[in-house]
């Protein structure tokens, strides 16, 4: 369960590369980037609020009328009317829109041309009072026109987190779980057997573990956190590297600093399941009240 963030890599070379090759550097200076990059950071904070609001007209007000622009949203391309049209339809469905902006960075490549990249956790609710919460990555190409600054370039792609039942149901297992495994004097040889079985037990989670609190040997730190996960029908282990410092991570650092179960924020796993996934963890305490390790339930995001 090695975390690799799956937001940091977002895909603009095409662009950049071509807008790159138009900038003059020695006429463009730190000054002037921060600047452009003001200017998109507020015109995207224009944009989330208007689309927090549900308000299509206001949310796209920016695109271009260029016919070589391209908006993207769940791998289908659309020109501006089209984007326009599937959002009012998406829009007239929602009775309320709460969005959290997590992270944003923006690349400025010359006075006319600029990225804004951002992830954004949103909340929907439906007219018939549906929840749904996502994430979303978007990508958005800014290019200054005589008109001023509009977006030749849009690229949306979501995954849907757990829904309540899903997460319910993910909890109380590894609860049961971990009320089994409480105070037992346990070594990571115990677990294998155990995990599995688990699963076998439980279909909607896709791979635990029990990430042992690292011991001393030999004036290092080792770990120990024996993983099991679905492969197809079978299930396969994989060992954490004894030198990968598993306790950083979200999955662990967190309800072992709150001393409570807890979700993760979604993340690719880099050294397990090789899958984008969220982690519902507990930690788990021997009979001295002394931390033994997190307990863990991933579930795939599809």
């Amino acid at each position: 369960m090695m975390k690799k963030n799956i937001f940091g890599g977002a895909l603009i070379i095409l662009f950049g590369a071509a807008i790159l090759t138009s900038c003059n550097s020695r006429e463009f200076g730190e000054q002037q980037k921060l600047a452009v990059a003001d200017t998109i950071n507020q015109l995207m904070h224009q944009v989330t609020r208007s689309a927090e609001k549900a308000s299509v007209d206001s949310t796209f007000q920016w695109l271009s009328d260029d016919s070589s622009a391209v908006f993207m949203a769940g791998g289908m391309a659309y020109s501006a009317r089209e984007i326009t049209s599937v959002f009012r339809n998406q829009y007239s469905k929602i009775k309320s829109q709460q969005m959290e902006r997590l992270s944003s960075r923006t690349l400025v490549f010359s006075k006319d041309a600029a990225a804004w990249i951002g992830v954004i956790k949103c909340k929907l609710i439906s007219k018939e009072e549906e929840v749904n919460e996502m994430y979303l990555v978007e990508t958005w190409l800014w290019q200054r026109e005589p008109s001023g600054w509009k977006v030749i370039h849009y690229h949306e792609s979501w995954m849907n987190l757990p829904d309540a039942c899903k997460r319910a149901t993910v909890e109380y297992a590894l609860e049961d779980f971990a009320k089994e495994l409480r105070g037992k004097a346990l070594k990571p040889a115990d677990m294998p057997p155990l995990l599995t079985k688990f699963l076998k037990e439980n279909p909607l989670v896709y791979g635990s573990t029990l990430a042992f609190v690292p011991s001393e040997a030999n004036g290092q730190m080792r770990g120990a956190a024996p993983y099991i996960y679905r492969y197809g029908s079978d299930f396969k282990q994989v060992d954490l590297p004894e030198t990968y410092d598993y306790t950083v991570s979200e999955w662990y650092a967190v309800p072992v600093d709150q001393k409570k179960s807890c979700w993760s924020n979604p993340y690719y796993d880099d050294g397990g399941g090789g899958v984008v996934m969220v982690t519902y963890s507990i930690p788990l305490y021997d009979k001295q009240n002394k931390l033994t390790g997190v307990l863990t339930s991933d579930v795939e995001l599809k």
